[in-house]
């Protein structure tokens, strides 16, 4: 039986929004999938095979609060990915809110969130054939979805698998890169259950799992 840990919920993103992907991405035969709004819960056990995150690094922007993926937590993240080869899929909310020099931004992410514009048509374009991006085509979301601005990293040693287009410009969508034994997949949009739900999108994200865990 694999392990998922499956975090999301913050001011923006509430969990009951997210949880239908639990159902639509896992195979109850073949997946222990532990459903979380408490980072803490990921330090619980050492043998995750896939970390999958929707969480945003500060639990409520509205007010001053530092990030909760302090030292300990992201230490163990580290271990989990380089060390055990545990994959690592970091989506939509969870690429925003942190400092350049945060070392998921610097070694995991590699880019940084800049803003995004008002919710509009959002189109996802694979430019580049991969296991993650296999039987996937050009889609637009059902509904309007967040346009992410991201800047990549200079030094960023990424491979960029989609954009996002909308009438704001196109954006790196969507991007995997290889970080000691284990595996990890940077995807941009993804607010509203609708878009997460789209087939498309579970398309690409069952890809990303297999991908990930080396499936």
């Amino acid at each position: 039986m694999k392990k998922a840990f499956f975090l999301t919920g913050d001011y923006w993103h509430h969990a009951d929004t997210i949880e239908p992907l639990v159902d639509v991405l896992f195979d109850k035969a073949t997946w222990q999938v532990t459903f979380s709004e408490n980072p803490a819960d990921m330090l619980s056990t050492e043998a995750w095979d896939l970390i999958l995150t929707f969480k945003d690094p500060i639990e409520n922007d509205q007010i001053p609060t530092p990030v909760w993926c302090d030292e300990e937590w992201t230490k163990a993240l580290f271990t989990n990915v380089q060390e055990n080869g545990t994959g690592l899929m970091i989506l939509h909310a969870a690429l925003t809110d942190m400092e350049a020099d945060h070392p998921i931004v610097t070694d995991m992410i590699q880019s940084m969130f800049i803003t995004h514009p008002m919710q509009c048509p959002v189109t996802m374009k694979p430019i580049k054939e991969h296991p993650v991006t296999k039987g996937i085509n050009e889609f637009t979301f059902p509904e309007n979805d967040e346009h992410y601005v991201m800047e990549m990293n200079a030094d960023a040693d990424v491979i960029m698998l989609a954009e996002t287009i909308s009438h704001n410009g196109t954006r790196p969508g969507m991007w995997v890169k290889e970080s000691g034994k284990g595996r990890i997949c940077c995807i941009t949009p993804g607010h509203t259950t609708k878009n997460l739900l789209c087939e498309e999108y579970v398309k690409l994200m069952k890809n990303a799992i297999n991908w990930c865990t080396k499936q």
